[in-house]
């Protein structure tokens, strides 16, 4: 797996750089001792510096390097999931601390377009609509990879996060089980199943599965540090956050329908043999 998850579900940018950049750095960050937590810290502060270069977002040598600081933030966003797992450091306040600088390095550099925008108030408004959008996108996304991840690695329940913790944490945990982490029909299924039958729906599902999650990578974080790049070098930040608004959330409908549809498919077609045996007993 990459990353944690099976490969065949990473988007191109993951499989050809930002993990393998990652991965290059897991044994210095393992030599060092160092913690996760401290390299999500460190890929936030990369993310807080490319929103100050996109302050400038009208010249394209501050544009490029606003995308090419986002990019290291993503190394480290993959680093930390990475260093997590190989020193059995994972934990709840690791993963909400995650999801906290994920969100912070967009917010800012979403707050750096806006107030710098020829027109800031409409700008501002655009970028709220879009930020909005985007959480819930990103819910939905990332949800929907790891629900693809415990199925393939035999596990058909949804993650149970703990109800300790803060108002944030469990606010964090609340939209996660709403968007993401929820078990799902199919699960029920899988569970019921026998060995055998199991097996055969999980290889019918997965391919379908598979090929909507790629077809999803425009959600990624990689997908949105593109697009940032590109439409400030168009010289308009707000085709980024309608971009967001419309096109994403299309894809996230048009998504959910292709992988509802998938798991409908595999059960009926885990269920045929059955009806066509009853069929010719009658």
């Amino acid at each position: 797996m990459t990353g944690g998850r099976p490969p065949e579900i990473e988007t191109l940018a993951n499989r050809l750089l930002i993990h393998r950049l990652s991965r290059l750095a897991l044994p210095g960050a393992i030599r060092l001792g160092l913690h996760p937590n401290l390299i999500t810290a460190a890929g936030l502060c990369l993310g807080l510096a490319a929103a100050a270069a996109y302050l400038r977002w009208p010249d394209p040598r501050f544009a490029t390097l606003g995308l090419l600081l986002m990019l290291g933030w993503t190394v480290m966003d993959g680093l930390d999931g990475q260093l997590a797992r190989a020193t059995g450091k994972t934990s709840d306040a690791g993963r909400l601390l995650d999801g906290v600088a994920d969100y912070s390095a967009f917010v800012a550099t979403y707050m750096a377009l806006a107030f710098t925008h020829p027109k800031p108030v409409a700008a501002t408004l655009i970028a709220l609509a879009a930020g909005a959008a985007h959480a819930l996108q990103a819910q939905f996304y990332e949800g929907e990879r790891a629900t693809y991840t415990r199925r393939i690695a035999g596990r058909f329940e949804a993650v149970k996060r703990p109800e300790t913790g803060g108002a944030a944490e469990r606010l964090y945990n609340r939209g996660e089980a709403l968007l993401g982490n929820r078990a799902r029909p199919f699960d029920a299924e899988l569970i019921a199943a026998d060995p055998a039958r199991r097996e055969a729906l999980l290889a019918r599902w997965r391919p379908d599965a598979a090929r909507t999650l790629r077809r999803m990578a425009p959600l990624s974080a990689d997908g949105r540090v593109f697009a940032i790049w590109l439409a400030a070098l168009a010289g308009e930040p707000i085709l980024f956050w309608l971009w967001e608004i419309l096109a994403l959330s299309l894809l996230a409908l048009a998504a959910n329908a292709g992988l509802r549809q998938a798991e409908s498919g595999a059960a009926r077609a885990g269920a045929a043999p059955a009806d066509d045996a009853g069929n010719r007993k009658n």
